[in-house]
């Protein structure tokens, strides 16, 4: 069942919290970096070319969740927290002959604590964190890596997919011989999938990969017909585009000067500038909001992880930087815009989008038990926590139609984890 929330109105639309914050504990802890060094199914989402280099069976299992402490003009946005269940598997394949050793599938999955997705749809004009209010969606996550030991060794593909549903359905109102309304309401999922895909090559001192994850999102389109009336109303839609994570390039390199010390630089790019925006006109005479105008935004990142080894006991600690440019401009007054996108100059209404650059810091610990020796079964144990800080921004226009100084955004956000996982 898919839970959903939403007022009648376009609104804000929403992403992934790995997105935001990564998948599984490892990576977060390194600054939501991974596309060359992750590996098992945490490499699912961070670059699926990981699972090549996989020879054990694997289940884990975590937590994680978080708070925010966003403001506006001094006064605090109520955000819901994000909070869920990381699960994820990694299974070598076990083909013979020319495939032995070669193919590794992996799932990676999150389920939020409260709604396995949840969508808000609100007025351009109501201030809103489209960007940051996006962390209560389920995942589903699938890969597959692959390995060409003895063709180049240490180069490794892979590919995956990410699933979302889209939402459509009919609401029929009527009026009855005695003059009361009546609904039926009809709804339907249709599954939708991103592609994902990457390359890695990695020695013993070096590595580097690149990885693309295509857009994906999740839409709510509700028709409401009318029969029986004494006037008649045309067919109303009600919903949008409630959960959008952009198009992602991720390119990554680690060196070890030593081989207990990892150091990692990443460039992550969303491509910002495909999203369309949350918004679908009430009537086929309507008028979208104005146009969202994101950008494209590239995100530094740097990392580094330190190992101590004794007997079959490791521990790794960890710690990044990460900055998050925000993609989208200030709140402004804008154009609406017509069905099919031209902006109409002498309508225009306020566009209350809020989101600020962040200040990522990331540190974490990871505990390995070998249970028989360095090739066999072992427990695996970590945990992250991130510190978001937002840039305070002064924005184009107030909070509220009545308001005459420009408003002023900021805040923190704390976000940490763990898992837990047996490998074999």
């Amino acid at each position: 069942m898919v839970a959903l929330a939403w007022t009648l109105a376009p609104g804000a639309a929403h992403a992934s919290p790995q997105d935001l914050f990564g998948y599984g504990a490892r990576t977060p802890a390194l600054a939501m970096t991974g596309t060359s060094y992750a590996e098992g199914y945490e490499a699912v989402f961070a670059n699926p070319a990981g699972l090549g280099p996989v020879r054990r069976r694997a289940l884990g299992v975590g937590f994680s969740g978080g708070g925010f402490d966003l403001h506006i003009d001094g006064e605090r946005s109520p955000l819901t927290p994000p909070r869920g269940m990381v699960i994820g598997f990694q299974l070598p394949l076990p083909f013979g002959d020319v495939l032995e050793d070669r193919l590794t599938f992996g799932g990676a999955f999150y389920t939020p604590s409260e709604a396995l997705l949840r969508g808000t749809v609100r007025f351009p004009a109501v201030p809103q964190w489209t960007v940051l209010d996006r962390a209560q969606a389920i995942a589903i996550m699938l890969g597959l890596g692959i390995d060409f030991h003895d063709v180049v060794d240490g180069l490794y593909i892979g590919i995956g997919v990410s699933a979302l549903a889209d939402v459509f359905g009919e609401l029929d109102v009527r009026l009855d011989e005695t003059n009361a309304f009546s609904s039926v309401v009809e709804l339907q999922l249709v599954a939708t999938y991103a592609p994902t895909g990457g390359i890695s090559y990695r020695t013993d001192e070096w590595g580097i990969g690149a990885s693309y994850r295509h857009e994906n999102y999740s839409r709510i389109d509700l028709a409401v017909h009318t029969a029986d009336l004494p006037i008649e109303v045309p067919v109303l839609r009600v919903g949008g585009v409630v959960q959008y994570d952009p198009p992602t390039i991720l390119l990554e390199g680690y060196w070890r000067p030593d081989p207990d010390v990892m150091l990692v630089l990443n460039l992550t790019t969303r491509l910002w500038n495909f999203y369309p925006g949350a918004q679908v006109p009430t009537t086929m005479m309507g008028r979208n909001a104005p146009a969202p105008e994101f950008s494209v935004m590239p995100s530094p990142r740097a990392a580094i992880e330190g190992t101590f080894r004794d007997d079959n006991f490791e521990l790794a600690l960890r710690g990044g930087y990460a900055f998050e440019p925000s993609p989208a401009p200030n709140a402004r007054v804008a154009p609406r815009r017509t069905a099919s996108g031209d902006p109409v100059p002498d309508d225009t209404e306020p566009l209350r989008m809020i989101d600020n650059h962040r200040h990522v810091l990331t540190a974490g610990l990871g505990w390995t038990i070998h249970l028989s020796g360095d090739h066999g079964e072992r427990l695996v144990f970590d945990a992250f926590a991130q510190l978001h800080v937002l840039q305070d921004r002064t924005h184009d226009i107030a909070a509220t139609e009545a308001g005459t100084t420009p408003m002023v955004s900021g805040g923190v956000i704390l976000f940490g984890g763990w898992t837990a996982r047996v490998e074999f």
